[in-house]
């Protein structure tokens, strides 16, 4: 008989099982890369590595690995079109905002299809924006996804788990079948977005794609758990920030750094919807890590870590806005309600 999701025993063990997954697939990631000797390839691997498994379902095998296949699909779709998108005049505004607007209809129950949409929208802001893919970069979310994958496949037979959520696409007839957030919020969420990267780049910030992706991983329908969260994340990136610039000095090799990021990577797991600042300290840590050792492989420098904080700031700002501009339609409709 299966042990209900509410035991304790089986929370712990799942928390833990998904540590050893983080672990396991980042420390091959880092080691591959070491052994071919392309830096910038295990970069984008640790990244890849990084999403595949946060997004990895609690369903069958064959329900997780297509899981696995449709986020690294979209991500791939999201940013050859956000390359395109770099050649239009104002295109991207419209097309941004339609993306967002569709995102935004998702609700956290339908947890696959509301991280794939933000990781959707987050590769087109960055292609749009900061960053335009190159090969070492499919070639390293490739190897990241791939290396998540096979561990997904030992963790099915060697530590499986009786905790079953629904299917991804039993998911999707859910979002179907009317479980979705308002029109309104979908509206408000892309008019927010689009006001802060016009807001970015007006004030000429040298990352406006890092305002957008804080603007959507903050707005909430629920706006009480929306302000908490803004309020957590700034709390939970700032001190992420603040131990990364104390940790960075003291970082003498890639091979102490990679050690690092293999340590940050296994508080997300264990931390995931359990304590939102923890959460946000550890993927702070480890996104900003996984970018110095980037920014080294292209010949840089952590100079990252200074636009971070500013960019996260605006974003939440622009959330907070957002968010009140939201509760008072909640207010003034109180027969529509707010989804929790």
């Amino acid at each position: 008989m299966a042990v209900t999701a509410q035991d304790p025993k089986l929370e712990r063990k799942s928390r833990l099982t998904a540590t050893l997954r983080f672990f396991i697939t980042i420390s091959l990631a880092l080691g591959i890369s070491a052994l071919i000797g392309d830096q910038q390839i295990g970069g984008f691997a640790a990244l890849g590595a990084f999403m595949a498994l946060l997004s990895d379902t609690e369903s069958t095998l064959k329900s997780r690995l297509g899981g696995l296949l449709l986020t690294f699909l979209g991500v791939l779709a999201a940013a050859g079109v956000g390359l395109a998108l770099k050649h239009l005049a104002f295109g991207e505004w419209l097309i941004l905002a339609a993306a967002c607007f569709g995102q935004s209809l998702m609700t956290f129950a339908e947890k696959f299809w509301w991280l794939w949409g933000k990781y959707v929208l987050v590769f087109l802001l960055i292609s749009v924006f900061d960053f335009s893919p190159n090969l070492s970069a499919f070639i390293g979310y490739a190897m990241g996804f791939s290396l998540a994958a096979l561990v997904v496949v030992a963790d099915h037979y060697v530590w499986r788990i009786e905790k079953l959520g629904p299917r991804l696409f039993d998911q999707l007839r859910m979002v179907e079948g009317g479980t979705r957030n308002t029109t309104a919020y979908g509206l408000i969420s892309a008019l927010t977005m689009v006001t802060g990267l016009w807001l970015s780049t007006f004030i000429d910030m040298s990352e406006p794609g890092w305002v957008g992706i804080t603007i959507i991983y903050i707005l909430n329908s629920d706006v009480r758990s929306g302000f908490i969260r803004i309020l957590l994340r700034i709390l939970g990136t700032v001190a992420g920030y603040f131990a990364v610039v104390l940790l960075m000095p003291h970082i003498p090799n890639l091979f102490v750094l990679g050690t690092v990021v293999v340590l940050a990577s296994l508080g997300i797991p264990y931390f995931v919807g359990r304590n939102y600042a923890l959460m946000q300290f550890f993927i702070t840590m480890y996104i900003l890590f996984v970018l110095d050792w980037l920014m080294y492989a292209y010949g840089g420098d952590h100079s990252i870590l200074i636009w971070r904080i500013w960019d996260t700031l605006l974003g939440a700002g622009c959330a907070s806005v957002g968010l009140f501009i939201y509760w008072l339609w909640t207010k003034r409709h109180s027969n529509t309600g707010i989804s929790k």
